[in-house]
């Protein structure tokens, strides 16, 4: 079997595409883990027998559609598929709705949730069998699983985390809030809400700056490490709190390990309160600079967090931080808040999905690679830039054509894989559980054996069963 992983962004992705991988390759499975933008070239020439996409949006429909005549089987791991609304456009009734409503539903082999809750709403509103809707976990929370943790490492200690989580007022990817703004409402969610919440955002991050500079000044003798969001633009903060000789600003690695190496966590309704929850670090929560419309919008980290009143008793959390450890409710949070979205933190989701693969898919075999299939860019009407874009990336190679184009478009730039960052944290999986390491390089073009932007994981020791 030849699984392939789309990923979206590596520094929040990449390392669950590689503990799948690794998962994959420990069973003998060979896998491709293969860039978001250029998954309509790479994706007909990789020769799978399953695909394992990042969203089932309507942005990504008609490629599901292109795979799917391929004759390819795809299964949906959502790259935001545990930290959802309660109501709106993101919540698991409006999802599970969608994916009936738009077709989705006919053309997906299956879905793998991080958690039972959304399993439910998909089991009654989305059309999908139930036998091929997988509880898996997210593999990317595997490395905050007891199991791994000794992986988590970093070049700091003993440091003051704060978590920002404002893309939609702060974006890195897009020219602009507004645009941010019509892409939630393309997404289904009402103009007026979209509206507000941008008002709310701006206003926080505003007080956020605020806070974060008194606690500098309070804590002159601490590091305070600020990390952007992936999808935010670090100068901002980087302007914000120049000057500062102990305000780090410092996005780089994946955030776990970030954490994990930390003394607290402070954000304010950030997901990474959860990895925190994982990896047993105080997430402390800036309540008294929450709205009531974002307090709605996502409770869950609140819910599980320290709610400091505030900016004075944030101030008392951090100074005493360790002892807040000690009487902190880890255990029981997870239990009652986050299993329903998340499932259980044993570091084995990858494991799960690829038992459910096999389990589904036996011992299918996909269609052979397609290069005409790829000229198209796997859709059944390409438009003609869309065409002239896979003639090039097939004639030169994906993996060349990605960097040309990556050199004057930043977004594209940030999302291409590294050989050698899959080698090394692949390396670093495997070497960990005592298991032989895979092969890892570029795939090649069937044809003419350029080199692809996909890297191929395959297991050590010949072919695949």
């Amino acid at each position: 079997m030849h699984v392939g992983i789309i990923t979206d962004h590596p520094k929040r992705d990449l390392a669950g595409a590689v503990m799948t991988a690794a998962a994959l390759a420990r069973r003998g499975y060979r896998s491709s883990i293969i860039p978001l933008y250029e998954q309509a070239v790479d994706v007909p020439l990789l020769g799978l027998d399953a695909l394992i996409v990042n969203f089932a949006r309507p942005a990504n429909i008609e490629l599901v559609a292109g795979y799917r005549a391929l004759g390819l089987p795809v299964y949906v791991l959502d790259t935001e598929g545990g930290v959802l609304t309660e109501t709106g456009a993101n919540s698991p009734e409006k999802l599970a709705r969608f994916v009936r409503s738009s077709g989705f539903s006919e053309l997906l082999a299956g879905y793998l949730f991080w958690g039972s809750t959304l399993r439910e709403a998909f089991v009654r509103l989305s059309g999908l069998p139930a036998d091929r809707l997988h509880v898996t976990g997210c593999p990317r929370f595997d490395f905050a699983s007891p199991r791994w943790w000794q992986l988590l490492d970093f070049d700091r200690t003993d440091y003051v985390l704060v978590n920002a989580n404002f893309p939609l007022v702060n974006p890195l990817f897009v020219r602009s809030p507004e645009d941010e703004r019509n892409a939630l409402v393309a997404a289904g969610w009402d103009r007026d809400y979209v509206d507000q919440m941008l008002v709310d955002l701006r206003w926080i991050l505003a007080e956020y700056l605020v806070t974060v500079r008194a606690a500098a000044a309070r804590f002159k003798g601490t590091t305070i490490v600020v990390r952007p969001h992936p999808f935010e633009r670090s100068r901002t903060y980087e302007e914000a709190f120049e000057g500062l000789t102990n305000v780090v600003v410092d996005g780089r690695g994946s955030v776990m390990n970030v954490i994990r190496n930390s003394r607290c966590v402070v954000h304010l309704n950030c997901g990474t309160s959860i990895e925190a929850t994982m990896l047993r670090r105080v997430p402390l929560s800036l309540e008294f600079l929450n709205t009531p419309l974002m307090s709605r919008h996502g409770p869950l980290p609140s819910r599980i967090s320290l709610q400091t009143r505030s900016a004075e008793h944030l101030f008392e959390c951090i100074e005493h931080s360790e002892r807040a450890a000690q009487s902190f409710p880890f255990e029981a949070n997870y239990a009652e808040h986050i299993w329903p979205w998340f499932y259980d933190n044993d570091g084995a989701a990858a494991d799960r999905i690829v038992n459910a693969l096999v389990a589904d898919l036996g011992t299918f075999r996909g269609p052979r690679p397609s290069v005409a299939w790829s000229l198209r860019s796997s859709r059944r009407r390409s438009r003609v830039s869309q065409r002239l874009q896979a003639i090039a990336a097939n004639a030169m190679g994906s993996a060349l054509s990605s960097a040309a184009r990556g050199a004057f478009n930043q977004v594209r730039r940030e999302k291409r894989l590294d050989v050698k960052a899959v080698r090394l944290l692949l390396d670093r999986v495997t070497n960990h559980e005592g298991v032989p390491v895979p092969q890892c390089q570029y795939a090649r073009h069937p044809w003419t054996g350029a080199a692809l932007a996909s890297i191929s994981v395959d297991p050590s020791g010949g072919s695949s069963p």
